[in-house]
C-alpha cells in the first residue's frame, strides 16, 4: 500500500515548533508544565517513529527486516504510553489537586504496564505484529488490544474531565475535550482511508490546541520585564503549598517608581524596572522571579541558605544604587522577607501578608528591609479576621456609635459632641478604630458604613430632642472615600432631612490629608454642605501636611489641633512655643480653635493661657456610648455645677 506521509511529516514538524517555543519560555517548576513537556515528547517520539516505521514498510527490505521490527516495537510503546501520559496530563490541569495516593497512582498505570509488556514479547508472540523473512509488515491477532488499550485512557480522561469540571474550569475543561475530539476524528479518517496517515497530525493539531489555551509559555510573561507575571506566581506557589513544598519569599518594592514616571517620564520608569527585574534575577540565579504589581517583583526559595544569601546581594545591589543618585533622583525600594511561605496555604493569603508588611513600613529615601516574624503574623491574621468579619457587621448592623464631648472654659460645660464609630468582634473583643476604618477605606466598605453610622446618629438625636438645647452641633468625621463618592454628600443630607432634624446640628470633620490632595472633589462636596447649613471642621489639623493656604481656601469654622501638637508641650519651650504661634495665628484668623487630646491638668492650663476656649480630650471625657453620654450630660445639668464630672 501506498502511505501518504506529508500529514506525519507536517505533524513532525509543527511539533518540533512547538517544543522550541516552550522550551524557550515554559514556566519553570509547574507540575502540569513537566506533564505537558512529558506528553509532547511521547508524542514527538510516537510521530516519528511511525513516519520511520512507514517508509521501512513501504520499502519491504528484507535486510531492513531488523530495523522494521525495532521501528515498530519503538512505536507501538509510545502509542502504548501516549493515552497514559495524556491521562497524567489531564490531572496535572486540577486547579485544586490534591496529593494522589500512591495506590490510585498505581492502579492508573496498570493496563500501561501490561501493555507495554505485551510490546516487549511481541517478538515471541507476534500478538500485536509481525515482520516476516521478507521485511514484510502484518498485524498480529490482538493488534485492536492497542486501540483499546487507548480508548481506556481516552474514556478515562472524558469522565474525569466531566467530574472534575469545577476543579479544571470551562477554559482547561474545553480544551481536553477539543483534543479529543481532533484526535478521535483523525482517527476515524485513517481507520476509513488507511492510505491517509492523519493520526499523528491530530495528535499534533490536539497539542497545539493545549499549547495555545492552557500552556502558552508567553501568557505568563511580564511583556515590560520579561519575568514571570502574577499569573504564573498563584499557579507555582499554589502547587508548593498543595505538596507542602517548604519555600521562602523575597519581595522587592519600588514604591516611588510613580513619582519618578511623573517627573522624568514613563520610559525612565520603564527602564528603572526593567533593571531592577535584571538584577533580581542575576543576584538569585533563578528563573523564579515574579513581577506581581506594576512596582513590585518576589523571588521565590527554596533554602534557607538560599534565601539569606539572596537577600544580602538584593540589599547591596538596590542600597548601591541609592548612594550613587543624588537626593533628588534617589531611587530607594521596600524589600521585605517571609519565611515558609507555605504556611499562609493561599496564594492570595500570601500577597495580602505582603501588602500587609510593606505597607507598615514608613516610607524613606534609603533602601529597607522588612523581615516578617512570627509577630507581624499574628497581626496580619487578626487584621485578616477583622476584614472577614466586617461583612458580617455591615449585613447584621453591629457597628456602635459613642460620643466624645469638647468642653467649652467660656460656657463652663459641654458643647458639642464627636461621634465616633466603635466596633465589637465576639470574640477578639473591641476593634481599634483605625484597624476597621483602615480595612473598610481599603475594601471600599467606608461609605457604607459612614451612611449606616449618620443613621445612628440622626435616629439617637431625634429620638432625644432635648440634647441639643445645651450642646451645639455633633461633630461627624468623614474620610476621603465618603467624599469621593459621587452623591455621597447628598446622601447624608438626604439623612438629616428624613429624620426633620436642623442641618445646623451638624459639623462634619474634614481631616487635612483629605484637604490637601482632593481638591476638586472636595470643593463640590463642601459647597453642597455649606449651602445646606451644615458646619465644617478641619481635623487633624498639623499631623503633617495641612497649610494655611489650605485652610483660607474651604469655609471651616472650627479647626482642630492634632493631639500629636501636645506631645511635650509641658516640658519643652519650643514646642509650647510652637503651638502657641499656632494658636495665635489661626485666631487672628477667625477660627474657633480646639484643643484634641488634653489630658492633664498641666495641658490644660497652658492651652487656656493661649487663649483656647474648646478642649476635648480624657482630662475631661473618654468617648461614651449613647447611654453614658445621655446620663453625663443629664447629670452635669441637674447638678448645678459648670464644670462636667470627668470620666
Amino acid at each position: 500500500m501506498d502511505y501518504n506521509m506529508d500529514f506525519l511529516i507536517s505533524a513532525l514538524v509543527f511539533l518540533l515548533l512547538i517544543l522550541y517555543h516552550f522550551l524557550e519560555q515554559r514556566k519553570p517548576g509547574q507540575a502540569n508544565s513537566r506533564a505537558f513537556l512529558f506528553f509532547m515528547a511521547v508524542g514527538i517520539a510516537d510521530i516519528l517513529f511511525d513516519l520511520i516505521s512507514t517508509i521501512l514498510i513501504s520499502w519491504g527490505d528484507p535486510h531492513l527486516r531488523g530495523a522494521t521490527e525495532l521501528s515498530l516495537l519503538l512505536l507501538y510503546l509510545m502509542q502504548v504510553l501516549l493515552p497514559y501520559t495524556l491521562f497524567l496530563y489531564t490531572q496535572s490541569l486540577r486547579r485544586t489537586a490534591r496529593r494522589v495516593r500512591p495506590v490510585l497512582k498505581a492502579a492508573w498505570a496498570v493496563p500501561a504496564v501490561l501493555m507495554e509488556l505485551m510490546v516487549l514479547g511481541n517478538h515471541w508472540s507476534g500478538l500485536l505484529f509481525r515482520v516476516d523473512a521478507q521485511g514484510i509488515y502484518s498485524r498480529g491477532p490482538l493488534y485492536l488490544a492497542t486501540y483499546l488499550h487507548a480508548l481506556f485512557y481516552v474514556l478515562l480522561c472524558a469522565l474525569s474531565s466531566i467530574l472534575q469540571y469545577r476543579e479544571l474550569g470551562p477554559k482547561r475543561f474545553a480544551s481536553i475535550w477539543e483534543f479529543l475530539i481532533i484526535v478521535g476524528t483523525c482517527v476515524a479518517v485513517q481507520a476509513a482511508f488507511n492510505y491517509l496517515l492523519v493520526t499523528g497530525f491530530g495528535i499534533s493539531l490536539g497539542i497545539a490546541v493545549l499549547f495555545l489555551t492552557i500552556n502558552n509559555p508567553y501568557q505568563y510573561t511580564d511583556n515590560l520585564t520579561g519575568v514571570l507575571d502574577v499569573q504564573c506566581f498563584r499557579e507555582i506557589v499554589q502547587e508548593e503549598m498543595v505538596r507542602g513544598k517548604k519555600f521562602h519569599l523575597l519581595s522587592v518594592d519600588l514604591h516611588q517608581i510613580k513619582q519618578v514616571n511623573m517627573v522624568l517620564g514613563t520610559g525612565a520608569g520603564n527602564q528603572m524596572l526593567m533593571q531592577a527585574a535584571q538584577a533580581l534575577q542575576e543576584a538569585s540565579f533563578s528563573d523564579l522571579v515574579f513581577r506581581v504589581t506594576g512596582k513590585r517583583f518576589l523571588v521565590i526559595l527554596h533554602t534557607l541558605e538560599e534565601y539569606m544569601a539572596v537577600r544580602g546581594r538584593i540589599q547591596q545591589h538596590f542600597s548601591a544604587i541609592s548612594e550613587q543618585r543624588s537626593a533628588e533622583n534617589a531611587f530607594p525600594v521596600v524589600i521585605c522577607g517571609v519565611f515558609d511561605g507555605e504556611l499562609l496555604g493561599e496564594s492570595d493569603v500570601l500577597l495580602a501578608y505582603l501588602e500587609y508588611l510593606i505597607s507598615s513600613v514608613p516610607r524613606s529615601a534609603e533602601t529597607t528591609l522588612i523581615q516578617g516574624d512570627e509577630k507581624t503574623l499574628r497581626g496580619f491574621r487578626y487584621t485578616q479576621e477583622i476584614e472577614r468579619f466586617l461583612d458580617t457587621a455591615l449585613e447584621q448592623d453591629l457597628f456602635e456609635v459613642y460620643y466624645q464631648p469638647v468642653y467649652s472654659t467660656e460656657a463652663g460645660g459641654y458643647v458639642s459632641l464627636e461621634a465616633l464609630s466603635r466596633l465589637r468582634h465576639p470574640n477578639l473583643g473591641a476593634v481599634p478604630p483605625e484597624v476597621f476604618i483602615g480595612i473598610a477605606e481599603k475594601n471600599n466598605r467606608i461609605a457604607k458604613i459612614g451612611l449606616l453610622q449618620f443613621r445612628r446618629v440622626c435616629r439617637f438625636i431625634k429620638d432625644h430632642p432635648s440634647l441639643m438645647t445645651g450642646i451645639r452641633n455633633v461633630k461627624f468625621n468623614l474620610s476621603p472615600a465618603e467624599l469621593l463618592k459621587s452623591g455621597y454628600s447628598r446622601d447624608l443630607i438626604g439623612l438629616i432631612r428624613e429624620y426633620e432634624l436642623s442641618p445646623s446640628y451638624f459639623q462634619f470633620e474634614i481631616t487635612e490629608t483629605v484637604a490637601t490632595r482632593y481638591s476638586e472633589d472636595l470643593y463640590r462636596a463642601v459647597t453642597e454642605f455649606t449651602q445646606a447649613g451644615i458646619g465644617l471642621c478641619l481635623d487633624d489639623f498639623g499631623s503633617g501636611y495641612a497649610n494655611l493656604n489650605t485652610v483660607l481656601q474651604l469655609p471651616f469654622s472650627e479647626i482642630k489641633l492634632d493631639k500629636s501638637l501636645l506631645s511635650g508641650i509641658c516640658d519643652t519651650p519650643k514646642i509650647a512655643s510652637f503651638y502657641r504661634s499656632i494658636v495665635s495665628v489661626l485666631q487672628d484668623m477667625g477660627y474657633q480653635i480646639v484643643s484634641e487630646g488634653v489630658e492633664t491638668k498641666q495641658e490644660l492650663d497652658l492651652v487656656c493661657r493661649w487663649g483656647v476656649t474648646m478642649i476635648q480630650g480624657y482630662y475631661f471625657s473618654k468617648p461614651l456610648s449613647e447611654a453614658e453620654i445621655l446620663h453625663s450630660l443629664h447629670f452635669a445639668q441637674n447638678s448645678g455645677v459648670r464644670e462636667p464630672q470627668r470620666t
